[in-house]
């Protein structure tokens, strides 16, 4: 999908000064902070970033699958109705239908004790009056074009007697049966090797094509993020860093942080940076990633900077990128 494509589609999900605190104890930390975000219909927007940056619970803030400690504010418009208002009826109606997820682990997000058609089934049942042939046409309908064979063969099959790879696709199975305009899929290559990554890969990138589903897709494989993703946030400490598109983040990385990701992915040779995200309780004054950039100035130290455009389809919060697009533009 080119940049102009994805501008003339309408906004299906904006998010708008999206914060996420937890209190623990008598303390209360941060892990999502002023996140603005938009995904366009049909477009596939990844997020990237390390470990405990923050990714996953923007997911599941969207989602509405935070613990109880969970304090959200700000806006999740979704064709221009905040869900965050919903009752919890009123969205329980919306998950599985016009939104629904992809979890991670696909192995332990599976009922070992159900046969893998009566899950499925489940997630049509559970919104649809429809009867059983029906359903188990449809079923079975996903399954084949997920590759597992001519779907009637997995029907009665157990989690257990499926493969890492196999039960992703019953995952997605789970996901997409019902045809949601919105899919959020959390890290779904993690764990599986080489093969079954590039065979989820494939899958996704049908999905993409086929389906007409944006996509939300967490992620810290920026080789998946970059196949599949129109667009690619990076997150780091519970913010967004840099947005553009996937291009533009692979090709022409502005943030020193994404700069690190990238030099740290083994075709570049695995060159780690150094030091590491400070815990969520201890974050430091203005640039949260000040500690460990190679290019830090005295701004950097005090002031947090602004997420500020640099091209049309491409944004980044750094002072020393915003210093180098005014050079550029003299």
């Amino acid at each position: 999908m080119s940049n102009t494509e994805v501008k003339e589609k309408d906004v299906l999900l904006e998010v708008k000064k999206l914060n996420v605190s937890f209190e623990i104890g008598k303390n209360l930390i941060h892990p999502v902070r002023n996140i603005n975000l938009d995904i366009h219909q049909d477009e596939v927007v990844a997020i990237i970033g390390e470990t405990g940056c923050g990714k996953s619970v923007l997911g599941n803030s969207i989602l509405r699958l935070l613990p109880s400690n969970a304090i959200v504010t700000g806006k999740a418009l979704f064709n221009g109705e905040n869900i965050l208002q919903y009752s919890e009826k009123k969205y329980r109606k919306m998950r599985g239908t016009k939104i629904a997820a992809i979890p991670q682990n696909p192995v332990s997000s599976l009922d070992p004790m159900m046969k893998i058609g009566d899950q499925v089934a489940e997630s049509v049942l559970v919104h649809e009056k429809v009867d059983k042939v029906t359903v188990r046409s449809r079923v079975t309908e996903i399954l084949k074009r997920l590759h597992l064979g001519n779907g009637k063969e997995y029907l009665p099959k157990y989690a257990g007697e499926l493969s890492g790879g196999m039960c992703q696709r019953v995952l997605i199975a789970l996901g997409t049966i019902t045809h949601p305009e919105l899919l959020i899929v959390d890290e779904p290559t993690k764990g599986l090797d080489w093969a079954l990554r590039s065979a989820v890969i494939d899958i996704f990138l049908e999905l993409k094509n086929n389906m007409q589903c944006a996509m939300l897709m967490i992620t810290h494989d920026i080789a998946v993020a970059y196949k599949v993703a129109d667009r690619i946030a990076v997150m780091y400490c519970g913010e967004l860093v840099e947005i553009g598109t996937s291009k533009d983040i692979l090709k022409n990385p502005l943030h020193p942080y994404t700069q690190g990701l990238l030099d740290s992915m083994p075709s570049r040779g695995m060159h780690g940076m150094k030091g590491f995200a400070p815990a969520l309780t201890e974050l430091p004054e203005g640039c949260k990633f000040h500690p460990r950039c190679p290019r830090q100035c005295e701004n950097c130290l005090q002031k947090q900077p602004e997420m500020t455009a640099y091209t049309k389809t491409h944004y980044v919060r750094c002072y020393y990128a915003q210093d180098k697009s005014a050079m550029e533009m003299i």
